[in-house]
């Protein structure tokens, strides 16, 4: 998973618990997708995130409220002219 794109998944108020799947089709995807809870300070669940990274120049993530509603969907791409390699840019 493109560390890039996990550094923008971070809130200081809150953090990620990865969800690691037990089947072994969710093992073979789990370089490409992600799963994590997103856990207040108290413990509680907050919401949920699912991040991938499909090949060197795409990756995106959605960020679920508890119900499963849509908050954020973002996907990206690098850009040619960062002069910071591995940078994403917003699609």
């Amino acid at each position: 998973m493109n560390s890039d794109l996990l550094a923008l998944l971070s809130d200081p108020e809150y953090h990620l618990n990865e969800v690691i799947q037990e089947d072994a089709e969710a093992e073979s995807d789990r370089k490409n997708i992600l799963s994590f809870e997103k856990v207040s300070e108290d413990g509680e669940v907050v919401g949920y995130i699912k991040a991938w990274h499909d090949s060197e120049d795409y990756a995106g993530f959605v960020h679920f409220d508890t119900q499963g509603n849509i908050v954020d969907w973002k996907a990206f791409d690098k850009s040619p002219s960062s002069k910071k390699p591995g940078s994403i840019k917003p699609r």
